[in-house]
């Protein structure tokens, strides 16, 4: 299955709990960013994300289509996920795999990213 059939099938699955859930492990997610070299070019857009998810969860941020959040929900996860289609225990097949579907998503959200980054220039968080 390639990485953007997977997004879209997993995307059209989540659900507002998936969003809760991202937000709870948010740490590890950070941490695994942090610690893997092929994913660390993504960490300013993961963190923006984080904090997107986190001012749409409270209703501060809702000029997003949901197609958009569930893309992101779905990627993000998707690199939590220790089962992907290329494990990360495969040295460097797992870890491209996680940067391609992350590269992918960005791609499709880029947009909603950088509307809600001019917001948080507008509104700076509290």
């Amino acid at each position: 299955m390639s990485a953007n059939n997977r997004l879209e099938r997993d995307a059209a699955n989540v659900k507002q709990a998936d969003v809760t859930r991202l937000l709870s492990r948010w740490p590890k997610l950070e941490q695994m960013v942090r610690d893997n070299k092929r994913l660390q070019p993504f960490i300013e857009d993961v963190n923006l994300a984080y904090q997107l998810l986190g001012d749409y969860s409270s209703r501060r941020y809702r000029e997003i289509p949901w197609r958009s959040i569930a893309a992101i929900v779905a990627a993000l996860l998707y690199v939590l996920n220790p089962l992907d289609m290329l494990p990360d225990m495969i040295p460097m097949f797992g870890l491209v795999d996680d940067a391609s579907v992350l590269a992918l998503c960005w791609s499709m959200v880029r947009k909603d990213l950088d509307q809600y980054r001019a917001f948080l220039e507008q509104h700076p968080p509290g």
